[in-house]
């Protein structure tokens, strides 16, 4: 399936790596992928979280299943320019052959990365609780398991665009030394990036640095007081060349809320009619929301001639 009707071919994400460092916005569907294409972003990430939030209602606890996931990558990889990454979470499996197939499929979908992690497919209360000593709960899976899947799933990649980025969540329960010691022995097999869950600052991204070789990603960068957890700048200098981070939904429901109430409260939609989205021409407001409605019939024109 190709959504695509004579565009570019698309870029890998290898590619853009070697180049330079990639901020790449959490998406959810191709609406959330073509906003972030016209921004300017270079790539994206299919987040499991937002994914579940958006098509079912469900919170991120390993809801969705693993045909749900790959039915949103084949969309959105299928429409967008930009290389997809997919946040596959555990493999959606716990033996290895699972995680096989599941990446070979991803593979298949035109997925160009995805994160597998050492999580157990239970994320309950202690993974989401802001207490450390409750974070102390959050199960992982053991390394040698893990390691097992990693190993899987590079087999599955073999020959392909598609990087394996081997996530640990395991910081929160053994410490940031275990999780140094998982990343290490992921590259060691052939990762060529690793993640780890729940780093908070530049002394961590430093430690994790000289410990741990290759491509590494940092997951979610935010704020606190209005202080960037980390500059980007500092942490590509220690390897860290992909960043993700969590803002397009928050914007897409600000949009939503702002015209729903001006529509219900004038009971018209003159304001959402009018309004030029902080600043957009016209032409730039109908190319944002056209989702290329002209090529598609220009192609259809162009088959109904058959002579």
């Amino acid at each position: 399936m190709d959504y695509i009707i004579n565009r570019k071919r698309k870029i890998t994400l290898k590619d853009l790596l070697l180049e330079e460092q990639v901020l790449a916005p959490c998406i959810y569907d191709c609406l959330s992928a073509r906003a972030a294409e016209i921004i300017g972003f270079k790539a994206a990430l299919l987040s499991g979280g937002v994914l579940a939030y958006s098509m079912s209602g469900l919170p991120d606890m390993a809801l969705i299943t693993a045909d749900e996931l790959l039915w949103a990558a084949d969309r959105i990889s299928s429409y967008s320019q930009l290389p997809i990454i997919v946040d596959a979470d555990d493999g959606y499996g716990e033996s290895p052959i699972a995680v096989y197939r599941t990446a070979k499929r991803l593979v298949k979908v035109g997925a160009k990365a995805f994160t597998l992690d050492d999580t157990t497919g239970i994320r309950g209360w202690e993974r989401w609780a802001f207490s450390e000593k409750d974070k102390k709960e959050h199960k992982v899976i053991s390394q040698e398991k893990w390691l097992s899947k990693v190993k899987a799933a590079l087999k599955a990649c073999e020959g392909t665009d598609c990087m394996v980025i081997a996530r640990t969540e395991s910081k929160f329960r053994y410490g940031i030394n275990e999780a140094i010691e998982r990343c290490q022995k992921a590259i060691d097999l052939g990762a060529e990036m690793t993640l780890i869950i729940g780093l908070k600052n530049l002394e961590e991204a430093k430690l994790v640095s000289k410990h741990v070789t290759g491509w590494k990603m940092w997951p979610d960068v935010g704020s606190r007081n209005n202080i960037p957890d980390v500059e980007l700048d500092d942490i590509a200098k220690l390897g860290f060349n992909l960043v993700t981070m969590h803002f397009l939904e928050k914007g897409a429901m600000y949009g939503m809320l702002n015209y729903g109430k001006h529509v219900s409260a004038d009971w018209n939609t003159v304001y959402s009619d009018n309004h030029n989205m902080g600043g957009l021409s016209p032409e730039e407001q109908r190319n944002s929301l056209s989702m290329d409605y002209l090529k598609w019939l220009e192609f259809e024109k162009e088959c109904l001639e058959l002579n």
